[in-house]
């Protein structure tokens, strides 16, 4: 797995932009797999599924407490849950 700080947008659960921000990541050939965001370690469920607005390919992301959220492919977009 490779690592990689990217500059992410982040869209709340009411879809309200955060804003962009650094987000380190690892990657598989398939998409992100770990994740740090908002001081939490988010990893990913085994789900995917798409976005619509955007219509994009996502993978379903989560804490050990069970916060999720949802991440494009390529890693620049994510979507709190």
């Amino acid at each position: 797995m490779t690592q990689h700080i990217l500059t992410v947008m982040v869209t709340d659960t009411n879809n309200r932009s955060r804003g962009i921000m650094p987000v380190p990541m690892e990657f598989d050939v398939g998409g992100p797999t770990r994740l740090q965001h908002n001081g939490q370690t988010y990893r990913f469920t085994g789900k995917t599924g798409h976005h619509f607005t955007p219509y994009v390919m996502v993978r379903e992301m989560a804490t050990i407490d069970d916060a999720r959220l949802w991440i494009t492919l390529d890693g620049i977009q994510i979507w709190e849950d």
